[in-house]
Order: structure tokens, then C-alpha cells, then sequence
């Protein structure tokens, strides 16, 4: 952004909130205020949810030429279907992170083995927990979201996963320090941040498991009442361009999923083919019964 700065001579400023919810409140007290965003898929669902105002405008897909450079399967990822408020940038999946010298698992099964009991960190988020165990199960996460048994299913295999935690993480670098530190072997974790360590050294590695996992991803939002968004627009163009959306990928370590990806994207811990190669949650079955799925997740880490 500030090389597109230097050329353009228009500045990019911006403010940091602690998650999705915090940024469309914000946007929607003053969206006189904002020009853009770069929302995760629970959000796109929130707001049309819970939202009277169209706090982001449609984009205008002519605008942005370059974004054709990104998969066309992938501008279709389940969170941007039956709407038109953002453009996909990139994913990271919530696989398994392990240290190399203790640990070597392709599975979510593989992390109960016993051998692993006082060395696990899971991630002390309901939602993501409930899509792995889902993942693990082969259960679709909508469908166990409106059915009793289903859930209970799911919620009695979180209960065995459990007897190997011996702590839950609440923030990335907390899960990063206990691996680095091998007070974790094992960690529900994110393969970008298993990419950093492995930089610095340390004897880790990352997997997808062979049943899958939960993937994030990032898109971008243009606000409505922004009166930037041909500039908008054209930032998006630059950041869309092959050569500097493969440098922001080797930046970040995340997959921006271009047409025949060069190595540095491919080579990525979170790289897959295609959507359908991860686990995407339809977040209006799911966001009506989080509280719920919160209540059950504080019994199973009770326990």
C-alpha cells in the first residue's frame, strides 16, 4: 500500500480492532469515516443479518481488471456466493502445527493418540472447534448446526479430543511461544504462523489433515458512503496485479490463490486447490446458535 501510495500520492491510513464484529459496529457509527475494509466470511453474514444500512457498496468488478488474475473458483468461495460486497484475497487454513521431533500427525485422529496427552493446545474458540470436530466426523457443519444428534455427536468426540489438552490458546502468538517453547508438540494452529517459526528455526512443520479443517479468509469491502472509491478501486487493481499479490503472499505467508500460481504460493503451508479442499461454514445457520455453541464448549473445557 505505500509503494501504491508513493505512486498514486493518495495516503493509506488505518485503525486496527479486535475482530469483525468491533469493525462493522465502527464502520456503522461512522461510515463517513471509512473507505474500505477487509472483512473474514462471518462478517459478510452479520451484515446481512443484522444490519438494516448496506454499510459496504457492490463492487464493480470492471474496475478492478486484475482481479481476474485470481481462480475463478476461488472468486466464488462459498462466503462471496449470493452477494456482491467483496473481492477474495486470500485463505489460511486451522489445520495441525507440531514440532518435528515429537510429533509427525496427518490426522485429527492421530492427535488422540495418547502419546500426545499433556502436550496438545487447542484453540479456546467454540466456533473453529466445533468446524474441526466437524471436519473430523465428516459431518457438515450446517447440517449438525439444526440437528440435535448430529451435535451431540460432535460434542461427545470434542470430550475425547479434551483428555490430551492440557492448555487452550487464546491469541496466535500464545500458540506460537508454546511450540517454540515445546510446551506444545501438538497445536490446532494456523499453517502462515508455522511457516514464521519454521524461519526462525525451530523444528516444526504444518498439515491440513487428510479429513480436512476449517479454513478463514480475507476479502476486501468497499464502503458505501466512501467518496474514495475510484481510489479504492484503484489500490485494489495494484494490490490484484500478479507480481504484488505474490509478494504479499510471501509477506504474510498466506495463499493469495492466483491462475497458475507461481511457487512461492504454492509452496505455502495453507495452499490448496480449490474451495471444496477445506471446510466452510454457512454463517447464517451458525451465528444463530453460537451462544449455544459456546455454552457447550465451556462444559467440554470444564470437564
Amino acid at each position: 500500500m505505500a509503494e501504491w501510495s508513493d505512486e498514486s500520492g493518495v495516503d493509506v491510513t488505518h485503525q486496527e480492532v479486535a475482530d469483525d464484529t468491533e469493525m462493522l459496529e465502527l464502520i456503522s457509527a461512522n461510515p463517513e469515516e471509512f473507505d474500505f475494509t477487509n472483512p473474514v466470511p462471518a462478517a459478510f453474514a452479520q451484515h446481512r443479518l443484522l444490519y438494516d444500512e448496506e454499510l459496504f457498496t457492490e463492487i464493480d468488478y470492471g474496475e478492478i481488471p486484475n482481479y481476474d488474475n485470481i481462480k475463478d473458483s476461488w472468486q466464488e468461495a462459498p462466503f462471496l456466493q449470493g452477494h456482491d460486497y467483496g473481492t477474495f484475497y486470500y485463505n489460511n487454513s486451522q489445520g495441525i502445527a507440531y514440532n518435528t521431533e515429537h510429533a509427525e500427525p496427518t490426522s485429527w485422529e492421530d492427535v488422540k493418540d495418547p502419546d500426545h496427552e499433556g502436550s496438545l493446545t487447542l484453540h479456546d474458540n467454540a466456533i473453529a472447534r466445533f468446524a474441526n470436530t466437524c471436519a473430523q466426523l465428516d459431518i457438515d457443519p450446517g447440517e449438525a448446526a439444526n440437528d440435535d444428534a448430529l451435535l451431540d455427536e460432535v460434542y461427545n468426540e470434542m470430550e475425547e479430543l479434551h483428555q490430551n489438552v492440557f492448555t487452550y490458546w487464546a491469541a496466535g502468538d500464545e500458540w506460537m511461544r508454546l511450540l517454540r517453547e515445546e510446551q506444545a508438540h501438538v497445536v490446532e494452529g494456523w499453517g502462515g504462523r508455522t511457516e514464521t517459526l519454521e524461519e526462525d528455526g525451530n523444528p516444526v512443520s504444518y498439515v491440513i489433515p487428510e479429513e480436512g479443517c476449517l479454513t478463514y479468509a480475507t476479502a476486501f469491502a468497499v464502503v458505501e458512503e466512501s467518496d474514495m472509491k475510484e481510489e479504492v478501486y484503484d489500490l485494489l487493481n495494484f494490490l490484484y496485479e500478479r507480481e504484488n499479490a505474490a509478494s504479499l503472499s510471501l509477506g504474510h505467508n498466506y495463499p493469495v490463490q492466483l491462475e497458475d500460481p507461481p511457487e512461492e504460493i504454492t509452496n505455502r503451508y495453507d495452499y490448496v486447490e480449490d474451495p471444496d479442499d477445506v471446510v466452510w461454514f454457512d454463517w447464517e445457520q451458525i451465528l444463530p446458535i453460537q451462544d449455544e455453541l459456546e455454552q457447550r464448549f465451556n462444559q467440554v473445557k470444564s470437564q
